[in-house]
Order: C-alpha cells, then sequence, then structure tokens
C-alpha cells in the first residue's frame, strides 16, 4: 500500500458553475449532489466511529492509517460543506433540504451515542467497501473527466481518496471486532440507509428545479447517458459484488490506471500535504 496523504483543497465554487457535472446526465449529477448534502454528517460519524476504536487498536501502522483516514474524510466533508452551502442559496426549493439535513444529522449522531462500536465499524466498512467499488469505476469510465466545473474536480479528488484510504474501515473493523456475517448484514444496512437517504435528498432537489432536467432531455444527452450508464454498470457491478464475499480483501482489487494519475494530479494541486 502506498501511504495514504492528507490533501488540503481549493476549489472554486460559484454561482454560475455547471451542476450537471456527469456529462448529459442530470439525474446521476442530482443524486450525487443528494448524497453530497449528507457528507457533513455523515463523515464526522465515520471519525466519531474511527476514533472510538483507537484505543483498541494495537498495531501502530495501523494506528497511523486511522489518523490519517480521519484526516481525509475531515478534509472531504469541510470541502462538501461548503459547495452545499453555495449550492443550497441556489434555487428557492432547495431551501427544504434544511429540516432534512437536521433530521439526519440527529440520526448519525444517535447511531454514535447509542450503537455499540461494532455495529459503527461495520456501518462504517459497509460504506467504505461500496464506494471504494463505485469511486474505482468512475474513475476508470471517466465520470468526471467529461464536464468543466469545480463539482466535476471535488467529485474527482474525493473518490480518489476513497480508493486511497480503501483499507483502512476494513482493517479496524477486522482487528477490532472481526466476523464476516455481521460485517455482510450491517454492511448491507448501512448501503441501504445511505441510498434511501441520498435518493430522498435528490429527489428535493428534483422537485425544486425542473429547469434543470428539462435541458437535457434531447435525444442526443439521452443516448449518451443510457451508452454511459450501461458501460459504468458492466465494470462497477462485478466489483461491488466482490465486496460481499467473504474473501473480499481490499487490498486485493483491481486499481485502474486512471486511479495514480489522479493521485499524482490532486497532489501537485493541493494547498498544502501531510
Amino acid at each position: 500500500m502506498t501511504p495514504m496523504t492528507v490533501r488540503r483543497m481549493h476549489f472554486d465554487f460559484t454561482p454560475d458553475m455547471e451542476r450537471v457535472f456527469v456529462k448529459s446526465d442530470p439525474e446521476v449529477s442530482t443524486l450525487f449532489l443528494g448524497t453530497w448534502m449528507m457528507l457533513p454528517y455523515l463523515e464526522p460519524y465515520l471519525i466519531r466511529s474511527m476514533r472510538q476504536a483507537l484505543p483498541h487498536i494495537t498495531d501502530p501502522a495501523l494506528k497511523e492509517d486511522l489518523k490519517r483516514f480521519c484526516a481525509q474524510e475531515g478534509e472531504h466533508y469541510k470541502q462538501h460543506a461548503q459547495a452545499n452551502e453555495l449550492i443550497r442559496g441556489l434555487v428557492p426549493g432547495f431551501a427544504a433540504l434544511k429540516p432534512l439535513e437536521m433530521e439526519l444529522d440527529a440520526e448519525f449522531k444517535a447511531f454514535s451515542k447509542s450503537k455499540p462500536l461494532k455495529f459503527n465499524l461495520a456501518y462504517a466498512e459497509g460504506f467504505e467497501s461500496m464506494t471504494s467499488a463505485m469511486s474505482r469505476t468512475q474513475l476508470e469510465t471517466g465520470m468526471f473527466d467529461r464536464v468543466d466545473s469545480p463539482l466535476a474536480s471535488l467529485a474527482r479528488w474525493h473518490v480518489m481518496e476513497e480508493v486511497e484510504h480503501r483499507t483502512v474501515a476494513f482493517d479496524v473493523y477486522d482487528h477490532v471486532v472481526g466476523g464476516y456475517a455481521y460485517r455482510l448484514r450491517i454492511g448491507l444496512w448501512a448501503q441501504k440507509h445511505f441510498i434511501g437517504w441520498g435518493t430522498k435528498l435528490a429527489k428535493t432537489l428534483k422537485q425544486a428545479d425542473p429547469a434543470t432536467f428539462e435541458r437535457f432531455q434531447d435525444p442526443e444527452s439521452v443516448a449518451e447517458r443510457k451508452a454511459f450508464t450501461r458501460r459504468f454498470w458492466r465494470r462497477g457491478l462485478p466489483r461491488l459484488l466482490q465486496t460481499y464475499l467473504p474473501t473480499y480483501d481490499p487490498r486485493k482489487v483491481d486499481l485502474p490506471p486512471q486511479y495514480e494519475a489522479a493521485r499524482r494530479e490532486f497532489s501537485d494541486v493541493a494547498i498544502s500535504l501531510a
């Protein structure tokens, strides 16, 4: 494993930036924006869970990985919070997001307070294994390479680091808890929970901004997104299913060449590195 790098970033978010940052696909772009509204609450929950595990870890290398994981996730949610604040003010109907966000925040805080550590670590692992599988596919297919928008750059940086720290939640769960059946059961529940909330938030965005969707209903846009979706899932679905196997090991997954290129690119443009 290449050591994880903590990158401090700057993205030039502006009111006129293109919000459909997956080319010709307002549905997928809006689903991403919906899930991103979750991140200022989800990622602090992941950080809390990892930090609660720290006293139980005896491996110094894993302790360092955990600290770098938390630092990367901390930078992620701060960048997304900046983007979310701007996006939330662009359309009057987007104000309906805030009560949902507060409900979600309370839910994650309740998990930290009332759920056992093994649940929180299994949730983190289930989320991270899903994002690793999808992130590798997003990089390989160039999902965020086709539109000039700071949101596309934010997405590429974030998914690259999801791949970079792909082993940490798995290793922490294995070290502190262990057990395949519980990991799979809670991990699947976590993925359903995440997708459910992301879809709900995306629906709020879509209902408030139908004009954005109307821009991409021409036959060429429809055909392009259908073709890309087929190509994406041909690569992504086997990777996701692999994470459900008892033999899954994030150290042994395939890494597309676009991953290493993105690591170098974002290290070069980072404000600072650690």
